[in-house]
């Protein structure tokens, strides 16, 4: 049972979205912060090509140039060519682009620079099949899609439908370029509410808000859906219970239930996970005891991973195990907590001397 709400105060805007009663993704997108170009596609210009790297800077039309790596292609200073961002400028670090572009609808991602057929991990045996074939009768030459995990069970008419309105604003988009001289902006990705209603919506049993204008927008997003409900009281998050979890969000050390914690470090680079068994000292098996304390980290590291959409490298600092098979188990458990993640997480392994790597590419 999945419940959203989106409270708009002080000039930001908060969402969380609530499974069984448990806090599953947190969104916030401030007024007064830089604009959010994830999944925006903009007409570039290459101005400094890198090729021992396979990577150039490009033009977007902006102050900073974006920084682009790509593979099996051949640029050229000046040309001219259309990228997505697939990461937002930080600090000193420029945005970063890429040449495989994607447009997302609720079932369908349309892939316009490949001809690949990609289906959620979450379908597979006869209904991945039937998809896959369903999508063939209608999809273009050169042209590839990504069928998500909300098309299982769709019909032909209904997927076929979704892909006709992607490809339409696709074709638009190129037309923008064409016309355009300068690097610019030339489609941007949805703010946060019309995100929340591609995405979530339709699967969500309610959708409380506590802004009117965010109550009548989605309203006209979603044909005055009988789901939005307007909550007309103070402190929304608080009256779910939820307000207490949403604040640890900003902790770096946070608490594991057996008495260890965990410390988040956010750096330029990469983002540094330590635990540590603090007043937990279990019975009478110590190797028992540490890998206890790794898996209460495991789930809640993941957790927080996924609620502050940590992106890039991170490097989880376990408690040492000399046990093969508690390291064995302890990845096993991280891979499987990995598939709640709407981002796209891998668990690359643990080193020599006992630290995990993962890598996150956010939502």
């Amino acid at each position: 049972m999945k419940k959203i709400l989106v409270s708009r105060r002080k000039g930001e805007t908060q969402a969380i979205i609530l499974k069984d009663g448990e806090l599953e993704s947190y969104f916030i997108e401030r007024d007064n912060e830089p604009p959010r170009f994830v999944g925006s596609i903009f007409l570039a210009r290459v101005e400094n090509i890198l090729p021992g790297m396979q990577a150039a800077f490009v033009d977007i039309g902006r102050e900073q140039n974006a920084f682009l790596q790509y593979e099996n292609k051949n640029l050229r200073d000046g040309q001219k060519i259309l990228v997505q961002i697939a990461k937002d400028a930080e600090h000193y670090k420029a945005a970063r682009a890429t040449l495989n572009i994607s447009l997302s609808s609720r079932k369908i991602i349309l892939l316009p620079n490949t001809d690949k057929i990609n289906i959620s991990k979450k379908i597979s045996g006869n209904e991945k099949v039937r998809l896959k074939n369903l999508v063939k009768n209608f999809l273009p030459a050169n042209c590839g899609v990504i069928i998500r995990t909300a098309a299982k069970n769709s019909t032909e008419s209904e997927l076929a439908a979704e892909f006709e309105k992607l490809f339409k604003l696709w074709q638009e988009i190129l037309s923008v370029a064409e016309k355009k001289k300068k690097p610019s902006l030339i489609y941007g990705d949805s703010d946060l509410v019309a995100r929340l209603v591609r995405e979530d919506f339709f699967d969500c049993e309610i959708f409380i808000t506590d802004n009117l204008k965010v109550f009548k927008r989605v309203a006209e997003l979603t044909g005055k859906s009988s789901k939005i409900q307007f909550y007309d009281g103070e402190e929304l998050f608080k009256n779910f219970g939820v307000d207490t979890e949403i604040k640890s969000l900003q902790l770096k050390e946070l608490e594991l239930p057996s008495g260890g914690f965990i410390v988040i470090e956010k750096t330029e680079a990469l983002t540094v996970v330590d635990v540590n068994t603090g007043k937990f000292f279990g019975g009478e098996n110590l190797s028992a005891t540490v890998y206890q304390t790794n898996l209460e980290a495991a789930e809640l590291l993941m957790k927080q991973i996924r609620l502050r959409n940590i992106g890039g490298i991170i490097i989880v600092d376990f408690v040492n195990m000399k046990d093969d098979t508690n390291k064995k188990n302890l990845l096993e458990h991280l891979r499987t907590l990995a598939q709640i993640d709407r981002g796209k997480v891998i668990i690359v392994d643990m080193t020599p001397l006992g630290l995990v790597e993962i890598t996150r590419n956010p939502y």
